[in-house]
């Protein structure tokens, strides 16, 4: 059957359908942004200010969710309608007595029925407006696979320690149930989330069927209020350890705030599953406990769930339950009626009840006719060959005592399996003598409690039964020790249900028991389940939720983990990871520095098997200690001797073992022994109760130190050896009283010293005498994973508030590992303190980034002349040391002994890329100033040389370095820097966007904020705030940027004008940020998530789960749907897409610009090509020139031609860098003529000339006079030139005069165009056309003005002065535009 599990529920109860004269049905309220603001009233509200929902959102909401609904659903035989009714029997729908009645409570789950796809939408409608109900409608065959499947046949019978031997004992794990299991999981955690408003409700999910949803939901909203409540037995730890999917399961209810248990046997088992399989430790904080999850407190409720008062005792008062009572007086008169109420299952002990009730007829043979055991099966909720077997033993063993003890008037047992009536089932309760529940496994099991509110009767009841008040109320409880109800009723006969002896006396005991105890009893147990009813569990269950849920908001959270082993990680603003580059700066701006570093667990992993520091460790204590502004300390509880071998190489190092008892300043220094008592006899007290506990303790060792005696249980089980080590403890303060003598419990061990000897000590002792030698400290660190360290961050800290010290230093104070702690930072493993101490390391050895010989040759853009070969070569040298990648340990030699000798280059593996691009500029700006040198043997050999090393150099920037892991190849030339740091500003990046002007935009989700900041990135830049508010507001209103509110959005994108839209997901809306403010395009509207609906964007409906994308070339939003698996196109406004034909740089000048460069580098390679191949160095002969006038002057070259002509004559052997240097250089001295010529003619020449006008790049002569009887040279006009055809001009040319029209549009300088006097025509050929020529232009092709003066005697040539103002009235143009093409195109 198709299933409509994702159905739009919320969409459903908006009236969106628009069914005529139908008002519109009430909704659940999702979002409040701000008190009087709600988010989805808007399109409900009428114009009565007492509306359903603007009351409704005040009030506050719980979500429960369930396997099944508290509803029973039956289809009318005629309308063939669903009927649905409440489950008055249901917990679920009880509970809701707890709550106050300003409470209003949701409940998600499945129906008992099947739903056909075309009726759940209208079921949905239904269950939401007349029960508050959200079904979760799953497909059959995953129905199936989820309950039948994995919560049936493998989570049930582990849960109830029934482990799968054999094929025929329980069902082997099957991944694809537990596929389906986590999929149904998701189905109702997407429901929840449609209807939650994470902010306000709680949520509170129920029994085994969904211990993973926990996950999904933490994994949306990281502070969402989520308890859980166990209805089954936990197994214990040899047990649930065999589930192939345990970790995954516990992790799940680990993302929960407050998970609730019947029993402490349950809660002890699940704390032992945490402990083993994740290491989690549990204790117990004033009276509740807890479990330290990644910073997150999981809070452990132990309390039985109730029964209702109200409907036992509204059940009794009914006439068909009087009737009933007097029905089955009548039929068991004169016998005593032993009650057994369970389902059929096999953990239930029906069949052992049964042996029970054989075995105490044999014995007891004149109880033969005198006792009856009515036996009630209630419908099996489970099928299989179990089940089966179950029932026919059952039915065997009832008819084998039947046959042997009976007779035709009477019957031992009877069995009533059929559906019985809750009034009927009261009446029995009320007319047993004797209630036994035999189960042999269950979770709690209400049986006992019912009974016994039964038998107490109500005043109606025994009125109607002729029964005085006076009269003394007796009950008589048999009851399994395996049942979750045993342990609270302590006046119960407890009993070991498959001892079938046992059982049999527990009966007659309570058959033949006085009135009197019977009596005391029975008031003991009213008592306590009177006052512990289904409303007080509810009730306790909730307060502890709002408690364990009260930090939520005052921490920092993010999310680690993928798929199912998510978690949260949560942690006090104040408390937060040391960063490295944060304590580097500091350390690089102090002088005097403290440092004091744990051993073990803190240098030294605390699971590493060797505990000798590696030769990475004490290459890093040597760079830190050499430093001659750090004072270092080596802090530990270990021996002497051993810290001073493994640190014998660190001369400078100070060394304090067994916690400061021994101490030295250096490896020269003599040991300092602590000044208090030297008394140790109590050594000899404390060696032989250690001795004692270690052989009852396997896995647990003695450690003696000189001052100490140490009790390790780190390799023993971790629950005997944490309750051994307890023991030890109290034992070694009993004996050790009036010692001088202090016992310390650490992480997995015991220790005994002396008094008055303390990590802390030391601190302080190091402290005091940096002072006193007048070189205070300015910088302190300390890092530890102990308690013991929790002495030196006190000490630390209260001995630099002292006024000895002239001004505070800064302090890092910094534990391992995320606990609570005295220290302001955290670091996660001993990996991180290695991470952390290397970049101290290599700030107090910095590699050599300024050589003072570098400084000589910083004048070196003038002439190459006055540089010699050695020269050059020492710059050369000092290059390549600068920016060629070395190895490690590389020795590099200078061969000037200015330069020092040797050079150690100690992993100098990064290559930088700023150093690269300094380099080719240096190289190329030595080039081009050397260019102009004369032609010399000198300036060959330069030439060759730097060739060479750029060919080395190219060659060693391509090369790979291989990493330890094989397979595995980095390039180098990368390096990776943090940019941007948030957890100093309260930021939590998301996701950024480049803006077109190059800003970044930051988008904040946790906190529901947009920054935008600078591209030039640095740690010291700070963000400006665009939306939201830094506090993190959430909602959604639209309107000014620092007004408006969203509700943690998840994407966002740029147009080509700059405006952002965001994608808005939990409002389920798109919203825009323009110069205007913010407004909303698409959705908005809070239905119940995730309908496909398109339309007109007010009509649109997203899910909660989207992204968007731009794109530009359609001019429109992509609409990434996940939870519809569609995508969605917005079509934007063609204005906010125009933005690449703005006012940039025209693309077709661009083309040409790149084809003229490209032409000369070709021409240039061809050139250099032939002279390497020519092998002759002759003069080549010039071409005769044409002789010159008697009255011209020897031409003189203004500037060089940029490329020049075959004719010329090859001066100079020059290399590829040399030209490529000139080559920079001339085209340089090119375009700022041509830029500043045309800027400043611009102004002064009319459109029409400004059309027409070019650059000249001819050589120009010098002026000359022509005599008076001499002819000047004649100036030849040229055609026009066609224009060249290009691929994307291949159209007829109504379609390109569209494009223009467009373009000019765009552009904004339409009318402008018009008006210009610029005429074209059109050739025969489609694709070319020509500029039409304009007799009235003086056109100049080539060479220089011709001026003729008054009085016509002679012709002046001149050369043309681009900067003369008066050039733009003698009507000349030039041909720049000479291709048609129109400026700013």
């Amino acid at each position: 059957m198709a299933s409509r599990s994702c159905t739009n529920l919320l969409e459903l109860a908006s009236g969106v359908l628009d069914i005529p004269c139908t008002p519109s049905p009430r909704t659940i309220p999702r979002v409040m942004t701000v008190p009087g603001i709600i988010s989805d009233v808007d399109s409900y509200s009428n114009d009565d200010g007492d509306s359903d929902a603007t009351s409704s959102v005040c009030r506050e909401r719980k979500i429960v969710v369930a396997n099944m609904l508290p509803l029973n659903a039956k289809k009318d035989a005629e309308t063939k309608k669903w009927c649905f009714s409440l489950d008055e029997d249901s917990i679920l729908l009880q509970l809701k007595d707890g709550f106050s009645s300003e409470t209003e409570v949701v409940y998600v789950g499945s129906l008992k029925a099947e739903i056909d796809a075309s009726e759940q939408d209208e079921v949905a409608q239904k269950l939401l407006e007349e029960f508050n109900c959200v079904p979760t409608f799953l497909p059959s065959d995953l129905q199936k696979k989820f309950y039948l499947g994995f919560c049936k046949r493998q989570l049930w019978p582990l849960f109830h320690y029934m482990l799968p031997m054999c094929p025929d004992h329980g069902d082997r794990f099957d991944r694809s149930l537990w596929q389906a299991y986590v999929s149904a999981n998701k189905i109702y955690a997407d429901k929840v989330m449609e209807v939650i408003n994470p902010e306000d409700d709680c949520v509170w999910v129920h029994d085994y069927h969904l211990m993973v949803l926990p996950t999904f939901l933490r994994k949306r909203y990281y502070r969402v209020k989520l308890g859980f409540f166990l209805h089954s037995p936990f197994p214990s730890s040899e047990i649930y350890r065999t589930l192939t999917v345990r970790d995954e399961i516990l992790r799940g209810l680990l993302n929960c705030d407050l998970i609730g248990f019947h029993t402490f046997d349950y809660a002890r088992h699940f704390l032992s599953c945490c402990s083993r399989m994740l290491g989690l430790d549990y204790e117990s904080k004033r009276g509740h406990i807890g479990l330290d999850y990644y910073g997150r407190t999981v809070y452990i409720k132990i309390l039985p769930v109730g029964v209702h008062m109200g409907r036992l005792e509204s059940a009794l008062n009914l006439p068909s339950t009087t009737a009933k009572i007097k029905e089955i007086q009548e039929q068991f008169k004169g016998k005593k009626v032993i009650l057994g109420i369970d389902d059929m299952d096999i953990f239930k002990g029906i069949s052992l009840k049964l042996l029970a009730v054989e075995q105490l007829l044999q014995q007891n043979p004149e109880l033969q006719g005198k006792i009856v055991l009515v036996q009630i099966v209630n419908p099996a909720r489970g099928f299989g060959k179990d089940v089966q077997e179950a029932k026919n033993e059952t039915y065997l063993t009832a008819k084998r005592i039947n046959e042997v003890y009976g007779s035709p008037n009477y019957e031992p047992v009877i069995l009533i399996d059929r559906p019985v009536s809750h009034h009927e089932k009261s009446a029995y309760y009320a007319m047993a003598e004797c209630c036994i529940v035999n189960a042999v496994r269950d979770g709690m099991n209400l049986v006992p409690y019912k009974y016994i509110v039964c038998r107490q009767g109500t005043p109606h009841m025994n009125e109607t039964l002729g029964i005085t008040e006076d009269s003394p109320r007796t009950s008589m409880l048999v009851v399994s020790e395996f049942i979750g109800c045993s342990p609270s009723l302590s006046g119960a006969i407890r009993v070991n249900p498959w001892d079938i002896d046992a059982v049999a006396d527990a009966l007659n005991l309570a058959i033949t028991m006085s009135n009197s105890e019977k009596q005391l009893r029975h008031e003991k147990h009213y008592r306590y389940v009177s006052s512990h009813d289904v409303a007080y569990w509810a009730q306790s269950f909730s307060q502890d939720l709002d408690r364990a849920c009260q930090d939520h908001y005052s921490k920092r959270c993010w999310g680690i983990g993928l798929g199912l082993r998510f978690r949260v990680v949560s942690l006090s603003p104040n408390f937060r990871k040391l960063s490295v580059d944060h304590i580097v700066s500091a350390y690089k701006r102090t002088t005097r520095r403290a440092i004091f570093l744990d051993y073990d667990g803190t240098v030294i992993p605390q699971t590493s098997i060797i505990k000798s520091p590696s030769p990475e460790v004490l290459s890093m204590m040597n760079s830190l200690c050499k430093d001659p502004k750090n004072t270092v300390f080596i802090v530990s509880g270990r021996s002497r001797t051993s810290l001073g071998d493994w640190f014998a190489s660190c001369e400078n190092l100070g060394i304090a073992a067994e916690h400061g008892y021994f101490s030295r300043w250096n490896s020269t220094s003599d040991w300092e022994t602590s000044l208090v008592s030297a008394d140790l006899d109590w050594k000899d007290i404390v060696e032989p109760v250690m001795r004692l506990y270690t052989e009852a303790t396997d896995g647990s060792n003695i450690e003696s130190k000189e001052s100490a005696l140490v009790w390790h249980h780190q390799d023993a089980d971790p629950d005997f050896g944490s309750c051994q080590a307890k023991e030890l403890l109290d034992h070694l303060e009993n004996v050790l009283a009036n010692e001088p003598a202090l016992v310390k419990r650490g992480q997995h061990i015991v220790e005994v010293k002396p008094q008055g000897v303390s990590k802390g000590l030391v601190a302080e002792k190091v402290l005091i005498k940096m002072v006193n030698d007048g070189t205070p400290p300015d910088f302190v660190m300390c890092i530890g994973d102990d308690r013991s360290d929790e002495d030196m961050f006190e000490s630390i800290l209260s001995t630099v508030s002292s006024p000895a010290l002239p001004s505070r230093p800064e302090i890092f104070a910094c534990t391992v590992g995320r606990k609570p702690s005295k220290a302001k930072y955290y670091l996660d493993d001993a990996v991180d303190v290695l991470k952390l101490l290397q970049g101290l390391a290599t700030a107090s050895n910095p590699k050599p980034r300024h050589l003072p010989h570098l400084q000589q040759f910083s004048g070196i853009g003038g002439s190459m002349e006055h540089l010699t070969i050695i020269d050059l070569y020492m710059v050369t040298s000092i290059c390549i040391y600068r920016f060629l990648p070395v190895k490690s340990n590389q020795i590099f030699k200078c061969p000037d002994h200015t330069l020092g000798g040797t050079i150690n280059l100690y992993r100098y593996n990064v290559l930088v890329t700023s150093r690269v691009l300094l380099l080719g500029i240096v190289l190329l700006v030595l080039i081009g100033a050397a260019s102009s040198a004369p032609t010399t043997v000198t300036s060959k050999t330069l030439y060759g040389y730097f060739s060479n090393l750029a060919s080395v150099f190219m060659k060693a920037t391509t090369k790979t370095a291989v990493s330890g892991r094989p397979m595995v190849k980095f390039e180098s030339g990368f390096t990776v820097e943090t940019v941007f740091d948030g957890s100093k500003l309260g930021i939590e990046p998301h996701t950024v966007e480049v803006l077109p002007s190059g800003e970044l935009l930051i988008l904040d989700s946790a906190n529901s904020n947009i920054y935008r900041i600078s591209s030039s990135l640095s740690l010291y830049s700070r963000p400006k705030l665009v939306t939201g508010s830094p506090e993190g507001s959430v909602g959604h209103i639209d309107g000014k940027p620092r007004e408006a509110r969203m509700h943690h959005p998840k994407g966002l994108t740029v147009d080509d004008r700059g405006n952002i839209y965001i994608a808005d997901t939990i409002n389920m809306a798109i919203r825009k940020i323009s110069d205007a403010g913010i407004t909303t395009i698409a959705g908005g509207k809070l239905g119940r998530g995730g309908s496909h609906v398109d339309g007109p964007s007010e009509d649109a409906k997203f899910s909660n789960d989207f992204d968007v994308v731009y794109i530009g070339s359609s001019c429109s939003l992509l609409v990434i749907d996940r939870g519809n698996q569609a995508i969605r196109e917005i079509q934007l406004h063609f204005d906010d897409c125009a933005y690449q034909y703005g006012s940039g740089f025209p693309l077709g000048i661009a083309m040409l610009l790149g084809a003229a460069f490209f032409g000369y580098m070709l021409a240039l390679l061809q050139r250099r090509v032939g002279t390497i191949v020519s092998s002759q160095n002759d003069e080549v002969p010039t071409k005769p020139r044409m002789p010159s006038s008697p009255y011209q002057k020897p031409l003189k070259s203004v500037m060089p031609p940029l490329i020049p002509t075959e004719d010329e004559q090859e001066k100079q052997e020059e290399g590829f860098l040399g030209s490529l240097g000139k080559l920079l250089v001339n085209a340089w001295a090119c375009v700022l003529e041509i830029l500043g010529k045309k800027h400043s003619n611009y102004q002064n020449q009319s459109p029409l000339q400004q059309q027409h006008r070019h650059s000249n790049t001819w050589p120009v002569q010098d002026s000359y006079v022509i005599a008076d009887e001499d002819e000047p040279p004649t100036i030849e006009t040229r055609t026009p030139t066609p224009r060249k055809t290009y691929a994307f001009m291949a159209k007829d040319a109504e379609t390109i005069q569209q494009l223009r029209q467009s373009r000019v549009f765009y552009n904004g300088w339409g009318d402008h165009q018009q008006q210009q006097h610029y005429h074209r025509h059109q050739s025969s050929t489609p694709q070319t056309f020509y500029e039409q020529s304009c007799d009235q232009t003086t056109e100049i092709v080539f060479g220089a003005v011709q001026e003729q003066d008054g009085k016509g005697e002679a012709v002046v040539i001149k050369p043309i002065d681009y900067g003369d103002p008066m050039l733009g009235h003698r009507s000349v143009s030039y041909r720049f535009n000479s291709m048609g093409y129109p400026h700013g195109y």
